[in-house]
Protein backbone atom coordinates (compact mmCIF):
# COMPACT_ATOMS: atom_id res chain seq x y z
CA UNK A 1 0.00 0.00 0.00
CA UNK A 2 1.26 3.47 -0.92
CA UNK A 3 2.13 5.76 1.98
CA UNK A 4 0.96 9.37 2.10
CA UNK A 5 4.55 10.52 1.42
CA UNK A 6 4.79 8.21 -1.61
CA UNK A 7 1.46 9.47 -2.95
CA UNK A 8 2.59 13.08 -2.60
CA UNK A 9 5.90 12.29 -4.34
CA UNK A 10 4.00 10.54 -7.17
CA UNK A 11 1.63 13.47 -7.69
CA UNK A 12 4.49 16.01 -7.53
CA UNK A 13 6.53 13.95 -10.01
CA UNK A 14 3.60 13.63 -12.39
CA UNK A 15 2.93 17.36 -12.32
CA UNK A 16 6.56 18.26 -12.95
CA UNK A 17 6.98 15.67 -15.71
CA UNK A 18 3.81 16.96 -17.40
CA UNK A 19 5.37 20.43 -17.40
CA UNK A 20 8.56 19.06 -18.99
CA UNK A 21 6.50 17.07 -21.52
CA UNK A 22 4.58 20.24 -22.42
CA UNK A 23 7.83 22.11 -23.12
CA UNK A 24 9.23 19.29 -25.24
CA UNK A 25 5.96 18.77 -27.12
CA UNK A 26 5.70 22.46 -27.99
CA UNK A 27 9.34 22.52 -29.11
CA UNK A 28 8.82 19.43 -31.29
CA UNK A 29 5.59 20.83 -32.76
CA UNK A 30 7.35 24.08 -33.65
CA UNK A 31 10.19 22.18 -35.32
CA UNK A 32 7.52 20.29 -37.29
CA UNK A 33 6.29 23.72 -38.51
CA UNK A 34 2.98 23.68 -36.67
CA UNK A 35 1.64 27.18 -36.10
CA UNK A 36 1.10 28.46 -32.57
CA UNK A 37 -2.67 28.42 -32.94
CA UNK A 38 -2.55 24.77 -34.11
CA UNK A 39 -0.42 23.82 -31.11
CA UNK A 40 -2.76 25.72 -28.78
CA UNK A 41 -5.82 24.01 -30.21
CA UNK A 42 -4.33 20.53 -29.82
CA UNK A 43 -3.20 21.23 -26.25
CA UNK A 44 -6.38 23.10 -25.31
CA UNK A 45 -4.42 26.13 -24.12
CA UNK A 46 -4.30 29.69 -25.40
CA UNK A 47 -2.08 30.81 -28.26
CA UNK A 48 -0.55 33.32 -25.84
CA UNK A 49 0.46 30.46 -23.53
CA UNK A 50 2.08 28.64 -26.47
CA UNK A 51 3.94 31.83 -27.31
CA UNK A 52 5.21 32.10 -23.71
CA UNK A 53 6.31 28.46 -23.74
CA UNK A 54 8.18 28.83 -27.03
CA UNK A 55 9.86 32.04 -25.84
CA UNK A 56 10.93 30.27 -22.63
CA UNK A 57 12.43 27.42 -24.66
CA UNK A 58 14.20 29.86 -26.96
CA UNK A 59 15.69 31.73 -23.98
CA UNK A 60 16.48 28.63 -21.92
CA UNK A 61 17.06 25.66 -24.28
CA UNK A 62 18.61 23.70 -21.40
CA UNK A 63 15.06 23.19 -20.08
CA UNK A 64 14.65 20.49 -22.73
CA UNK A 65 17.67 18.48 -21.54
CA UNK A 66 17.29 15.39 -19.35
CA UNK A 67 18.59 15.99 -15.82
CA UNK A 68 19.14 13.88 -12.69
CA UNK A 69 16.01 15.55 -11.30
CA UNK A 70 13.95 14.21 -14.19
CA UNK A 71 15.35 10.70 -13.68
CA UNK A 72 14.27 10.83 -10.02
CA UNK A 73 10.83 12.15 -11.01
CA UNK A 74 10.49 9.37 -13.60
CA UNK A 75 10.96 6.83 -10.81
CA UNK A 76 8.33 8.45 -8.57
CA UNK A 77 5.87 8.70 -11.45
CA UNK A 78 6.26 4.99 -12.12
CA UNK A 79 8.05 5.47 -15.44
CA UNK A 80 11.10 3.48 -14.30
CA UNK A 81 12.12 1.02 -11.61
CA UNK A 82 14.20 1.93 -8.59
CA UNK A 83 17.25 0.00 -9.76
CA UNK A 84 17.18 1.70 -13.16
CA UNK A 85 16.95 5.14 -11.51
CA UNK A 86 19.84 4.34 -9.19
CA UNK A 87 22.03 3.05 -12.02
CA UNK A 88 21.37 6.10 -14.20
CA UNK A 89 22.19 8.41 -11.29
CA UNK A 90 25.39 6.52 -10.53
CA UNK A 91 26.43 6.69 -14.21
CA UNK A 92 25.69 10.42 -14.58
CA UNK A 93 28.58 12.77 -15.36
CA UNK A 94 27.86 15.37 -12.70
CA UNK A 95 28.78 19.03 -12.68
CA UNK A 96 29.16 20.92 -9.42
CA UNK A 97 28.30 24.40 -8.17
CA UNK A 98 31.02 26.99 -8.41
CA UNK A 99 31.40 30.71 -7.98
CA UNK A 100 30.02 32.64 -10.93
CA UNK A 101 32.70 35.25 -10.31
CA UNK A 102 35.68 33.70 -8.49
CA UNK A 103 37.06 37.13 -7.54
CA UNK A 104 33.78 38.16 -5.88
CA UNK A 105 33.22 36.24 -2.61
CA UNK A 106 29.66 37.58 -2.39
CA UNK A 107 28.79 36.71 -5.99
CA UNK A 108 26.23 34.17 -7.07
CA UNK A 109 26.93 30.47 -7.50
CA UNK A 110 26.35 28.66 -10.75
CA UNK A 111 24.48 25.44 -10.20
CA UNK A 112 25.55 21.96 -11.16
CA UNK A 113 23.72 18.72 -11.86
CA UNK A 114 24.80 17.32 -8.46
CA UNK A 115 22.47 19.91 -6.91
CA UNK A 116 19.53 17.89 -8.31
CA UNK A 117 20.55 14.88 -6.21
CA UNK A 118 21.08 16.94 -3.07
CA UNK A 119 17.75 18.69 -3.55
CA UNK A 120 15.98 15.35 -4.10
CA UNK A 121 17.48 14.05 -0.87
CA UNK A 122 16.29 17.11 1.07
CA UNK A 123 12.80 16.73 -0.45
CA UNK A 124 12.72 13.04 0.56
CA UNK A 125 12.59 11.95 -3.08
CA UNK A 126 15.63 9.73 -2.52
CA UNK A 127 16.49 8.16 0.80
CA UNK A 128 19.77 8.25 2.72
CA UNK A 129 20.83 4.83 1.47
CA UNK A 130 20.42 5.84 -2.21
CA UNK A 131 22.06 9.21 -1.60
CA UNK A 132 25.08 7.59 0.06
CA UNK A 133 25.40 4.99 -2.69
CA UNK A 134 25.34 7.65 -5.44
CA UNK A 135 27.68 9.89 -3.44
CA UNK A 136 30.24 7.09 -3.01
CA UNK A 137 30.33 6.46 -6.76
CA UNK A 138 30.76 10.18 -7.42
CA UNK A 139 33.54 10.48 -4.82
CA UNK A 140 35.38 7.45 -6.27
CA UNK A 141 35.05 8.92 -9.75
CA UNK A 142 36.42 12.27 -8.57
CA UNK A 143 39.34 10.57 -6.84
CA UNK A 144 40.37 8.77 -10.03
CA UNK A 145 40.05 11.86 -12.23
Amino acid sequence: METAQEALARVYAGRELNRIDLLRSCAAARVADLKQDEIAQRLQISQAEVSRILRKIRNFPELLEVTPREIILDFHAGRMRHGEMLQQLKDWQYTFSKDAEPDNPEGALTGGSWDDVVDAFHRDLIDMEDYQEIRQVVLRSAATS
